[in-house]
């Protein structure tokens, strides 16, 4: 049992370091975005909302997996709360980059970037479930909300760009 709490308190300062580089790049994105083209935000609601939200969400992912590392209690609750949290920031921040790369560029390129989003993590999950095939379950799940986000909430917008 000490074991697996080391391990979970682990991959929680792992994933924590993660979070805070995801972070830096949400601020790179946003001050990039308003220095070099407020335009975008200001024409396209979708993207000024995804991205000002990404930033306190990843914030509440850290916290959580900040918390987790050296929580006793409720372990799976802050894992989840870091988890959803995570997965809506992170959402978020493609679907600003490939709704704006549909504003910008072309709708192909965007397809693209949102094509090669949805590959990475079921690619992942593939591999994860051959060495493990009890995580079936947990990856469907982790998968499918990531996907739902990103199909709702990025592809279907930038579709609707041109």
């Amino acid at each position: 049992m000490k074991e697996r709490k080391e391990i979970i308190k682990k991959s929680a300062v792992d994933k924590l370091n993660v979070n805070l580089w995801l972070l830096g790049i949400l601020f790179t994105v946003f001050t990039f975005l308003i220095a070099t083209n407020a335009q975008v935000l200001r024409d396209n609601n979708i993207i000024a909302f995804q991205l000002t939200a990404a930033i306190p969400l990843m914030m509440s992912s850290i916290f959580a997996r900040q918390r987790l590392s050296y929580s006793e209690k409720r372990e799976k609750e802050w894992y989840d709360y870091g988890f959803i949290m995570f997965i809506l920031a992170y959402g978020f921040l493609i679907n600003s980059v490939g709704i704006t790369i549909a504003y910008l560029i072309n709708i192909k390129v965007s397809m693209f970037f949102f094509l090669i989003n949805i590959l990475n993590p079921v690619i992942y999950s593939y591999m994860e479930i051959m060495d493990d095939k009890t995580k079936i379950k947990s990856r469907i799940i982790k998968d499918g909300f990531f996907i739902i986000v990103i199909i709702v909430l990025g592809i279907l917008p930038a579709l609707n760009m041109r």
